[in-house]
């Protein structure tokens, strides 16, 4: 790995968006690397809106600031969607969301790459959730699922550390979360139809 790398998550109160953070950041020290994971909130309240950031080095020292100019973008709820999401992705940098299957591919590419500049993935973490019991009071916990999607899209850990870290951060329903974590790696695709 050359450098930092930077990722933003964008995500609801109740989502587990920054536990999300926590666990990827120890898959990647796992896999041998330097991982720093924090959010920014306002209201803790369920449904209010949150974002969490990772910073991942060869290095330990690492700025201890937000995330301006992400390398990847996880989008936990398609509501948060829109161009604020995209804001600042790095050019070449990826963008992930939950979306259904059934999403219109080419209104996503249109809103969110119009100019190409960006790889964008979608994984249906909802849906994944769901399936496996991942609910609180009838709110998806898609918190494993896109840490999943998002270790596949970038490479920096494997789907053996992201297991490790949810078997040992993760207490409750830990045998659904590790399946929906390994589904979430092996169900995201690139909009344009290609896998990565």
């Amino acid at each position: 790995m050359n450098g930092m790398t930077e990722f933003r998550l964008h995500g609801r109160g109740g989502q587990g968006i920054v536990a999300a953070a926590a666990v990827f950041a120890e898959a990647v020290f796992r896999e041998g690397r330097y991982a720093w994971a924090f959010s920014l909130f306002g209201a803790e309240r369920r449904g209010a809106p949150v974002t969490a950031f990772i910073r991942v080095s060869d290095s330990p020292l690492m700025p201890r600031c937000r995330v301006y100019r992400p390398d990847y973008v996880a989008v936990l709820d398609v509501t948060l969607g829109g161009s604020a999401v995209r804001s600042g992705l790095k050019e070449g940098g990826a963008l992930l969301i939950n979306a259904p299957d059934s999403q219109n591919a080419a209104s996503l590419m249109e809103e969110l790459n119009p100019d190409g500049a960006i790889k964008l993935y979608t994984v249906n973490a909802t849906a994944i959730a769901v399936k496996h019991n991942l609910t609180i009071g009838g709110f998806p916990m898609v918190n494993t699922v896109i840490i999943g999607a998002l270790a596949r899209i970038c490479g920096l850990a494997g789907l053996a550390s992201i297991e490790e870290a949810v078997a040992r951060r993760v207490s409750s329903r830990r045998e659904d979360n590790l399946k929906a974590a390994a589904e979430g790696f092996a169900a995201v695709r690139e909009v344009s139809g290609h896998e990565r």
